[in-house]
């Protein structure tokens, strides 16, 4: 595939500040992040719940792209994403989801479809079926509660 088909980078655009801070655990750029009480990031882990803070991104700076992992104790950079911006997330195994679909934690990091209580955090901008695998998605950022 080409790059006009598979992005190469996880922030696809749009405004939000960017930030840097040690990893709690293991991510994958793309990844949905939550702080814990000593300011280090990890992957959101709480399913459907708030506190994401943003997005992982791929630390370019060393050449490093999106399919190369931070480890725990790395230095993470991160957008906390402003309304509308895009990003290149990562749509949790199991998903089938249309465009358009309301995008939630799964609470692994990891995209999935939104129930009607859960805190959306993204809506899918292409159709994507990851039944088999996890699978990379294209989605805007939008932070709210599911229609109840």
């Amino acid at each position: 595939m080409t790059s006009a088909t598979t992005p190469k980078t996880v922030d696809l655009g749009g405004d939000g500040l960017q930030r840097e801070a040690i990893a709690n655990a293991a991510i994958t750029p793309g990844m949905l992040l939550a702080l814990d009480a000593n300011g280090r990031v990890g992957p959101h882990s709480n399913a459907g719940q708030e506190g994401v803070v943003g997005f992982a991104k791929e630390y370019d700076l060393t050449g490093r792209g999106i399919d190369d992992a931070y480890a725990s104790g790395d230095q993470v950079i991160y957008k906390i994403p402003y309304e509308g911006a895009a990003f290149y997330g990562i749509l949790a195994s199991g998903q089938n989801v249309a465009r358009g679909a309301l995008l939630t934690s799964d609470g692994t990091g990891r995209l999935k479809a939104a129930g009607p209580t859960d805190m959306v955090y993204a809506i899918a901008q292409e159709a994507v079926n990851a039944t088999g695998a996890a699978a990379r998605i294209r989605a805007m950022w939008h932070k709210g509660r599911g229609i109840a």
